[in-house]
């Protein structure tokens, strides 16, 4: 485990320098205005060193009165009835934790209160704008729990699952809930640790009058007690930095969109001018290493005016690392290309060398030759662009995409197999949904 003050002076020392140089545009300060003051907020929490934490989970299992039970009064509202929890609501815990001044806890309404899909996105937004969540399940887990937890995951969020009501079932029965859980939980590369509690258990006591009936008794929540403060304790800043990248990278995400979108159509013109170039190149000289060498350069030279093009500039090495990196994934600019080259330009050549024997008859199949290779090297050119651009979206060197690689870094070096927590791999994003339309 990484000392967690370093992790937090890191992450704002890299997170600032970052910022200042995204070089925002007022047009783009304006259309992420919202995403901008998120990261600020989040920052500035992480700068104040407050953790917020939220419940989480369908309606009636027991969020709200998990809370009252850990922080000891009853300050979230409960009822017999389910679903009283109809907006979020916030307290200051009253206990210290290691490295933080503040913890926030938060109750939210259930996930399926009602069938509106507008206000589940709402009480999804805000349980992702806190720093972690304790999963609340009275049971064995359902379909709508399942969804909701992998979207979390995909989003980057620690996650504690908590069951809630054990004191309803016998040892054996547990049991077999847990196996369940674990079983269906089991994409996650770690096994799942599941906290049992009884947040507001009930106790059958007979009336003088011989009627019976349930009483409170004393909540059992102990055992999730301590271990979430050994967890805030150790990973307490760990939490609020996985939090702050994880806004930055959408941030981030959404400006090269925005910036690849905007300059598509010069990026098909200057892609088009690179063809043209390299095609007349290949087309003129006959010798083959002249032409991969060409080709190399001009390739490298269209990435750099690429990366210039999105404000997301790259060097020459990186340009040419880049060439390489694609032309190896990609077959036809790899070794199909080469070897179609090869051919055409021993094909061309013994043509040249044969031209004084044959009255330069045996240059006149030289043209529908180099045409061909022209059209290799207009169609190798444009595919060579649109991958550059695909890598600039989804990010190309250590330089770029910061909020992601430092995300990376975290999630690798401080695992907790305490809390359940997603990765980048297990991450769809909108930009790969999107990128044909994105790409020129």
């Amino acid at each position: 485990m990484i000392y967690q003050r370093d992790i937090a002076t890191k992450c704002k020392f890299l997170l600032g320098q970052w910022k200042e140089n995204l070089n925002l545009t007022n047009y783009e300060r304006t259309k992420f205005e919202d995403t901008l003051n998120q990261l600020d907020f989040q920052i500035n929490k992480l700068e104040k060193k407050e953790l917020q934490i939220s419940v989480h989970g369908r309606v009636g299992v027991g969020k709200s009165s998990l809370l009252n039970a850990l922080i000891e009064k009853h300050i979230f509202p409960t009822d017999i009835i389910n679903g009283n929890t109809k907006t979020s609501k916030s307290y200051k815990w009253d206990e210290r934790f290691q490295g933080l001044n503040k913890v926030e806890l938060i109750d939210s309404p259930g996930i399926d209160e009602i069938n509106n899909s507008n206000k589940e996105e709402m009480i999804f937004n805000t349980v992702l704008d806190t720093d972690l969540i304790l999963y609340v399940i009275d049971s064995d887990i359902t379909r709508v729990d399942m969804n909701s937890i992998e979207d979390l995951l995909r989003h980057n969020k620690p996650i504690l699952i908590v069951l809630n009501r054990c004191d309803q079932w016998n040892r054996r029965e547990t049991k077999l809930i847990l196996s369940s859980v674990h079983r269906k939980l089991s994409f996650c590369k770690q096994k799942v640790n599941i906290a049992l509690v009884s947040s507001s258990p009930r106790k059958a006591k007979i009336k003088p009058d011989g009627t019976i009936r349930s009483e409170k008794t004393i909540p059992k929540v102990d055992i999730l007690k301590n271990e979430l403060k050994d967890i805030i304790d150790q990973s307490g800043d760990f939490f609020l930095c996985i939090n702050t990248l994880r806004i930055a990278d959408r941030l981030y995400n959404l400006l090269k969109e925005n910036r690849i979108l905007k300059k598509k159509k010069e990026a098909q013109n200057l892609i088009g001018r690179y063809a043209t170039l390299k095609a007349s190149g290949v087309a003129l000289n006959p010798f083959l290493m002249i032409d991969l060498i060409t080709g190399l350069a001009f390739d490298s030279s269209l990435i750099i005016q690429l990366s210039k093009l999105y404000g997301l500039e790259v060097g020459g090495p990186t340009a040419r690392q880049l060439v390489k990196k694609l032309s190896f994934q990609n077959s036809l600019l790899g070794g199909a290309q080469i070897g179609i080259q090869i051919t055409l330009n021993i094909l061309k050549q013994i043509m040249i060398f044969a031209a004084p024997l044959t009255g330069g008859l045996s240059l006149a199949p030289t043209a529908p030759i180099a045409i061909a290779q022209a059209a290799l090297a207009i169609h190798a050119t444009k595919l060579i662009g649109r991958l550059a651009a695909y890598k600039f979206l989804m990010g190309t060197s250590r330089n770029d995409g910061r909020p992601r690689l430092m995300l990376n870094y975290l999630l690798k070096n401080n695992s907790d197999f305490r809390i359940m927590i997603g990765n980048f791999k297990f991450l769809t994003s909108s930009t790969e949904k999107n990128k044909n339309y994105l790409l020129p």
